[in-house]
């Protein structure tokens, strides 16, 4: 199914689980009432949604020790069938145990909520308040059962023209990206989010604001983070119609500081593509 999906990475050791329990919550609070189906990590397949599915993961979030010592994984979504997945939905990959820790949130909005900018705007700026952001991005994308693997190699190999052709559509693979989202931003979008740590290597926020181009506005985000929107609304633009989104691009060039370099990208697979289409793809917004 096609989605609107927000998604943030952050890195290290945490804490305090408070930011990721702040970002299920605002999920829960905004479509809590669609959700049909929920899976955490050691469970082998979804099952009925209830009030109580929640207990879990508020409890990992209360507990550092486990986000330290755990590898763990919680899905909801809204379909009609179990393996039906279907926006809204959300994911939550928290790898403690890695090296270094690592952590993955997705919200997939109904694809209908692109014509709803400010409230994209507001829900991903309340998710992401206190959340330990590294980077993260909102744009158009897809979502569908990654655990069935046969499945996966249908949709990818379905999508990969896809890609290629709308530059705004995401890969709805977040897990695939985040190793070399650790190195630096690995892709821009409609809204790019960056930590603390990023904005400070670009100058701060006042230097981002300074030097953003016409089309891109600077908000902030969370706790010396900021929030970067190319345009007024996501699109998913045309690579045969040249429309090719030129308001990303120039986000593109605003972050290339923090870009991930090219090795980050080196085993990083796009199922559907070559090597090569891969990596052209992924550097798609920052040539």
């Amino acid at each position: 199914m096609p989605c609107l999906e927000v998604v943030a990475f952050a890195y290290g050791p945490q804490d305090s689980g408070a930011g990721f329990a702040r970002f299920l919550r605002t999920f829960c609070e905004a479509f809590g009432e669609h959700i049909r189906f929920y899976r955490t990590g050691d469970m082998k397949r979804f099952r009925a949604f209830e009030a109580s599915a929640l207990e879990g993961p508020y409890h990992w979030f209360a507990d550092p020790g486990l986000l330290a010592g755990k590898m763990l994984g919680f899905r909801a979504h809204s379909g009609t069938a179990a393996r039906d997945l279907f926006p809204p939905a959300v994911k939550m990959s928290l790898l403690g145990v890695f090296d270094p820790p690592c952590f993955v949130v997705r919200m997939m909005l109904p694809v209908e909520w692109g014509d709803a900018p400010e409230e994209v705007i507001a829900l991903a700026r309340n998710a992401l308040a206190e959340f330990p952001l590294s980077s993260g991005y909102c744009g158009y994308s897809l979502v569908w059962d990654e655990a069935d693997p046969a499945l996966e190699r249908e949709v990818c190999q379905w999508a990969a023209p896809l890609l290629r052709r709308h530059p705004g559509l995401g890969y709805g693979d977040t897990l695939t990206l985040s190793n070399a989202a650790e190195k630096g931003v690995v892709t821009v979008n409609w809204l790019t989010f960056l930590g603390a740590g990023m904005v400070a290597t670009l100058g701060g926020r006042a230097a981002l604001e300074g030097s953003a181009p016409a089309g891109v506005s600077v908000l902030p985000l969370g706790k010396d983070g900021v929030l970067l929107r190319a345009g007024d609304a996501p699109q998913f633009g045309d690579v045969n119609r040249q429309e090719l989104l030129p308001a990303v691009h120039a986000v593109g060039r605003l972050v290339a500081p923090v870009v991930a370099p090219d090795d980050a990208l080196d085993d990083l697979a796009i199922q559907g593509m070559s090597e090569e289409d891969a990596h052209d793809w992924l550097r798609r917004f920052f040539v």
